[in-house]
């Protein structure tokens, strides 16, 4: 039978009618539901055909037996559909984000999301993948074998107008049967003669050709990255070839960096222009450190350190900060991560500076123009003069859409008027003091709205030292520049109306920090009396209102002032509202 599978599916990708007539009568013939399960999972693999599945499994008798010749228009459907590997290829990306220690986002970016909804069904959380995705899409997770893929297929067509666009299918009638050859690329991993001549994902991957693509060559999300980690990583025994299932195996058996965080600065030494591209869409962003975004080799930014050295994509880079910081920058990432805080995928690395890369011209093309190249010019020489050319560098996904929260008015801004930003805020600015971080301040806050949601997130996290920890104990949350007052504000009456989920989130910091991040971000007992004074005023969620105000510097004076002021207007409104409504009666 997997011979039949593996020829049933090569036919759908090719879009020959005629072999999907013969090879679907010799499966559903005899197993009509084992047609109609493979369909599908085929739509979801290699059509992102969420619409199409839901429709298979609802329109033909679903759950009892299906009839074969009810099923013959969606082998007639699927064969005609545009195809993607998308979903796949998104799947094994997410993979390697939970190997990497990151737990994802529901409200993140696709891959965050994608993680996430892995990683909840690695745990078998069912109850919380029906709240975020529905009876619907749970019943064909069930249905296809707890297939991840129609997770991978919602959060892709959410996000991609293109891939929305090509969930209409058509049905139509099955040609009759005529014989078919087993083909060669048939025979795959799957299969009992593909195993016996070794093919692996390698073979498979060479003979992946879909007919009618959405995306053409290297432009399909995903693809390079996901075809890296298949054809190259290996687990700690040295085996590769290895599936997304056995990925989290491994993470389950505590074998990856999801229970042991990376290490600081990698001993491999890579040289700048084999790392970095700098093109026509790099942008310089600083003028005290050599910081910029522009297309990065993946090779650096997965656990990999061999194959392909051509996947490249947008980063945001940092040359020269100490490995002190670079270390503490990635163990609060992956700690924002735990604890659901928007995190995009951060690692470090040595960059050699003797090669080509003119960084004060890259520093030219930011928003100082030619004023920032000089100073640039000075730091690339103290940095190679400091660590000898081989220069520890932050890599960092880029925060598509982001402004910084010292750009952003509280009179007009939809980001400041999200229902979110205050409770979104909150957490951050709680999780920077919570770590030590030094210079909280607006510049160093990110925010964007996704999907009406907000998030805020925490850039520039460098260690505060014991001396600059003391200074700051009694300054609050903030420890620089002063954040808006109205966004204090904000925050002060997220504590008020959502007490309960502030507390829970301050415990589970708590908690993570005493399991795992203790040892890594509080050497030497460098938050003690911090943590201290903060658990000893709140008194174990007695009282989290009155410590978060007091930590904000905000009085209650204040927020019953903005209450009050709330009120009124929509008592106003609801005043006009109602004037203009007995007009409308009277008239």
């Amino acid at each position: 039978m997997a011979i039949c599978y593996s020829a049933l599916q090569k036919s759908f990708r090719s879009g020959d009618l005629n072999k999907t007539s013969f090879w679907s009568h010799q499966i559903g013939d005899l197993y009509p539901n084992a047609l109609r399960k493979r369909l599908c999972q085929n739509s979801l693999e290699d059509a992102c055909g969420l619409k199409f599945a839901l429709s298979c499994l609802k329109n033909t008798k679903a759950p009892k037996k299906p009839s074969f010749e009810e099923l013959n228009p969606y082998v007639t459907a699927l064969t005609g559909m545009k195809k993607t590997h998308s979903a796949a290829w998104l799947n094994r990306v997410a993979a390697d984000h939970l190997f990497r220690g990151l737990s994802g986002d529901p409200k993140g970016d696709e891959v965050e999301q994608a993680a996430y909804a892995l990683k909840l069904h690695s745990e078998g959380s069912e109850s919380e993948l029906l709240s975020l995705y529905g009876e619907e899409l749970m019943g064909l997770y069930k249905y296809t074998n707890k297939d991840p893929l129609t997770f991978m297929c919602k959060i892709l067509i959410s996000g991609r107008p293109e891939l929305a666009a090509i969930q209409g299918f058509a049905l139509g009638p099955l040609p009759p049967p005529s014989p078919q050859q087993v083909l060669d690329h048939y025979n795959d991993k799957h299969t009992k003669l593909g195993k016996k001549l070794g093919r692996g994902y390698r073979h498979f991957l060479e003979n992946l050709i879909l007919h009618n693509p959405v995306y053409v060559g290297s432009a399909e999300p995903y693809k390079q990255q996901a075809e890296h980690l298949y054809l190259n990583f290996k687990d700690s025994k040295g085996k590769g070839e290895l599936r997304v299932k056995h990925v989290l195996d491994l993470i389950k058996e505590n074998k990856t960096s999801a229970k042991t965080v990376p290490a600081a600065v990698p001993e491999v030494i890579f040289k700048d222009t084999d790392v970095l591209k700098i093109d026509s869409g790099t942008v310089g962003l600083g003028f005290k450190n050599a910081t910029f975004i522009c297309p990065v080799n993946m090779n650096i930014i997965s656990p990999l350190k061999s194959g392909d050295k051509d996947i490249y994509i947008n980063k945001f880079v940092k040359i020269g900060e100490s490995p002190t910081d670079l270390n503490f920058a990635l163990q609060c990432s992956h700690f924002r991560s735990s604890l659901n805080l928007p995190s995009p995928s951060t690692s470090i690395a040595t960059l050699n500076l003797s090669g080509s890369i003119n960084y004060s011209e890259i520093a030219s093309l930011g928003k100082g123009g030619d004023k920032w190249r000089s100073s640039i010019s000075r730091k690339i020489l103290q940095i190679q003069k400091k660590y000898q050319s081989n220069a520890p560098t932050l890599f960092v996904d880029v925060f598509t859409s982001g402004v910084r929260l010292s750009e952003i008015t509280s009179s007009s801004s939809y980001i400041y008027n999200n229902k979110n930003f205050g409770i979104e805020l909150l957490k951050v600015l709680l999780f920077r003091k919570f770590v030590g971080s030094k210079d909280t301040n607006a510049f160093n806050l990110m925010a964007r709205e996704v999907k009406g949601e907000v998030q805020i997130l925490s850039v520039d996290e460098n260690e505060a030292v014991k001396e600059r920890l003391k200074e700051s104990m009694g300054k609050g949350l903030e420890t620089a520049q002063r954040i808006k007052y109205d966004f204090k504000v904000k925050c002060a009456e997220a504590v008020a109306e959502r007490t309960e989920e502030v507390g829970e989130f301050l415990e589970k910091m708590k908690g993570l920090w005493e399991e795992r991040f203790e040892d890594l971000l509080g050497k030497e007992g460098r938050m003690k009396e911090t943590h201290r004074k903060l658990f000893r005023e709140w008194d174990g969620g007695k009282d989290v209102v009155g410590v978060c105000r007091k930590w904000l510097g905000v009085s209650d004076v204040e927020v019953e002032k903005k209450e009050k002021k709330k009120t009124k207007k929509k008592k106003r409104k609801f005043e006009v509202d109602e004037g203009e409504s007995k007009k409308r009666t009277k008239t």
